[in-house]
Parts: structure tokens; sequence; C-alpha cells
């Protein structure tokens, strides 16, 4: 078996609740958030005593990377 590794076409962050969150686009198109930050940011989402505040702008860049793969 004879199969290709899809390599990072792409890679990039944003900044969601105070934690980094790192993503790459493969050149198959997949889109990848790395494990440990998706863990993190799960986290940050569940803690109650977060004080921090929702970047707009942020949010604005993850959605646009996750529909059509834009590079910022």
């Amino acid at each position: 078996m004879n199969e290709r590794i899809p390599q990072a076409a792409w890679s990039g962050e944003f900044h969601c609740l105070g934690v980094v969150v790192h993503c790459h686009t493969l050149d198959t198109g997949q889109r990848i958030i790395e494990t440990a930050d998706l863990e993190a940011l799960l986290l940050a989402m569940a803690n109650d005593d977060l004080l921090c505040t929702f970047d707009e702008h942020e949010a604005l860049r993850f959605a646009r990377w996750r529909q059509s793969g834009e590079t910022w």
C-alpha cells in the first residue's frame, strides 16, 4: 500500500477565551485543529471563573477559515 500522507498547505492560529488555537489546512482541503488546543479551549469554555472577553474579530476569522480555508 502506497498511500500519500497529507501535508499542511497552510497553518495559522486564532485566539479565543484566552487560548491560542493552532489550525492547519491540509493539501487535501481537510481542516485540522490541534488536539491540545481544542482541549484547552473546551476547558476554558467550562471554566466558570474565566474572566476574559470574547473577541468577535477572532471568531469571524475562525469562521471564515472553517468555511472557506481562507488564510489570515
